[in-house]
Parts: structure tokens; C-alpha cells; sequence
């Protein structure tokens, strides 16, 4: 049995004060499925601290109007459609035909088929042709370096909104000129000027403030 690191021991622990996660067995599917399809699969959920922190945003900010972007098995949205308003509704976007048919079985047998919208498609052709304004977005898709949709995603956002983007933990690699992990694969070789040059283009944004809660999440809040 493999040990467990000091990281892995503290994250076991908070989730064990939070209870039991209602759609870990979805998480565990998009593990395997992941893991049977390779790494490019695409499905790479956010983890149950993630969505526990994103889930307690939406419910402090009351949002109705929801966009997702990488709907991957449907993990993330499930949190997301729990924690709205009850008269809320998601709107979310995943790539891979596959991955839609799978999460529109998993947020079906949720019951959130009245208020979840499966949209399949890349983000840069699915957000230019959505009605905002949404009052919470949270962007699991992008990663490593800037993705082209940005301003096209700002756009469907309100005036006070709250955009969270998941995937901020190779930046700490980035910074401190290490890793583990071959960021190239998901990027180019300059993946590390890349993911700086992106925090840099957020942090100084005209239409956002920011702030990051690392290693995992970035939060901004979308200006007049």
C-alpha cells in the first residue's frame, strides 16, 4: 500500500469534515476514463477541494445565470447546478462527443436535466454564439497559456461577475523554474513564459480584478 503524502493526508482530512461527496462516483468514472483513453483524453475534473471552494461562491454570490467551460463527465457541473440559485441553470461546453453523451447520463440521473444545457462544440465557436450575461463563469478549460476565447467570454459575463478558472497549478512550476511534469505535452516548449505572460495579461486587465488562490484557482470579478 502506498503511503500517503503530507498533502494527500490534509486533503483526505478536510474532505472528511465536509461528509460524503455526492458525485464522487463520477469523479472516480472521469479518473478511469482518463486513465483508459490517455492523457489527451481531455477529462481532467477539478478536485472535490476545487468545487468545494467554487460550489460555497456561488452560493455567497447567489448566481443564477452559470456558464461552464470543459464539461468533461459532468463532475464539476453537478457541484455547480447544486450550489445555484433554484432557479438557476448551467449552460456548459465540452468538446468531445463522447464526454457530452456521458455527462448528459450522469446529470440526468441527477435530476438536473431541467437546468443543466450540454453544449458541444470548441469554446471559440459555442461562446460567440451564447446570450449572456451570465453572473458566474468558471473556466476549466483553458490551459497553460492564454486561451483565444477571453475576451469573448468577458463579454458574455455581467458587470459585477464572478469568473473562476480552475488549472493555475502549473504556474507555481512556471515561477519557480521546476516540475515533474512535462507542461510541453500541453503546450509548447515556453510553456513557463506562456503561463506568466497569461497571469500578467489578468492580473493587469482593464475589465478584471484579480486574485489568485493558489496553486489551483484564479478569481476575478469582471468591472464596468
Amino acid at each position: 500500500m502506498t503511503q500517503q503524502s503530507d498533502s494527500e493526508r490534509l486533503s483526505s482530512y478536510v474532505l472528511g469534515l465536509y461528509g460524503e461527496d455526492p458525485y464522487a462516483h463520477v469523479y472516480r468514472a472521469s479518473e478511469e476514463h482518463r486513465e483508459a483513453h490517455g492523457e489527451q483524453c481531455g477529462v481532467y475534473p477539478s478536485s472535490p477541494l476545487s468545487m468545494r471552494l467554487v460550489s460555497l461562491l456561488i452560493r455567497a454570490t447567489a448566481a443564477k445565470r452559470i456558464l461552464e467551460i470543459g464539461c468533461g463527465l459532468g463532475y464539476s457541473a453537478l457541484h455547480l447546478a447544486a450550489a445555484a440559485d433554484p432557479d438557476g441553470s448551467l449552460d456548459t461546453i465540452d468538446r468531445f462527443p463522447q464526454h457530452v453523451s456521458l455527462a448528459l447520463d450522469n446529470v440526468s440521473a441527477a435530476g438536473f436535466s431541467q437546468r443543466v444545457r450540454i453544449l458541444e462544440g470548441e469554446a471559440d465557436d459555442v461562446l460567440p454564439t451564447l446570450s449572456g450575461p451570465y453572473d458566474f463563469v468558471f473556466d476549466d478549460g483553458w490551459f497553460v497559456q492564454e486561451p483565444d476565447y477571453l475576451e469573448t467570454m468577458l463579454d458574455v459575463m455581467r458587470p459585477g461577475g464572478l469568473l473562476v478558472m480552475s488549472n493555475w497549478f502549473p504556474l507555481e512550476d512556471a515561477v519557480l523554474g521546476r516540475s515533474d511534469i512535462d507542461w510541453a505535452g500541453f503546450s509548447e516548449p515556453d510553456w513557463a513564459d506562456r503561463i506568466q505572460a497569461y497571469a500578467r495579461k489578468l492580473a493587469t486587465h482593464p475589465r478584471l480584478h484579480l486574485a489568485f488562490a493558489l496553486p489551483r484557482l484564479g478569481l476575478a470579478v469582471k468591472t464596468r
